[in-house]
């Protein structure tokens, strides 16, 4: 029985390290995001996220129902407002920015078929065509949406030359 649960214990751990390293997240279009083969949007909940990435660890609640979580080992952080998905952020060069971990995203983010890795800069976003940039702030650019549903903002952070971090912010 103990060589069972040890077992047990071992699969269970290693399904959650191999499921938290293969992580692919791809923005089609606004209105089509993709995490692994799950396609993510406000109504995408926590249990369908940890089902992916496993289970995060509490970063902070907020009184508003609003929680943040953190995949500290993977750079990546998840908000939720009453255990909907609202952000979905990956930490590339860490700015300080303590609502993501400090740790580097390894796994592999597109956007419109254009790849983004903790070398990537701004001008990688001139490769992409069908989603028009505002940069709001110096080294803070947003997605603007091409209709006023506003389904899935794309939020971009660079600080020397460098991307910091990325979200998806899901309405």
């Amino acid at each position: 029985m103990t060589k069972n649960l040890i077992l047990s214990v071992f699969i269970l751990i290693s399904s959650l390290i191999i499921a938290q390293n293969d992580v692919k997240i791809e923005f089609i279009s606004e209105t089509n995001v993709t995490l692994n083969d799950l396609r993510i949007n406000k109504d995408t909940t926590l249990e369908e996220i940890k089902n992916i990435l496993g289970e995060p660890e509490i970063y902070k609640e907020y009184l508003t129902g609003k929680v943040n979580y953190h995949y500290a080992d993977n750079g990546i952080t998840l908000q939720t407002v009453d255990g909907k998905l609202l952000l979905l952020g990956f930490n590339y060069n860490w700015d300080g920015d303590k609502t993501f971990p400090e740790s580097t995203f390894k796994g592999e983010l597109i956007i419109e078929e254009i790849s983004f890795d903790k070398d990537s800069n701004q001008k990688k976003l001139e490769e992409i065509k069908n989603t028009e940039f505002i940069e709001v702030i110096p080294g803070f650019i947003i997605s603007k949406p091409k209709t006023d549903k506003k389904n899935i903002f794309i939020a971009l952070g660079f600080k020397n030359d460098k991307v910091t971090q990325i979200g998806f912010e899901f309405h």
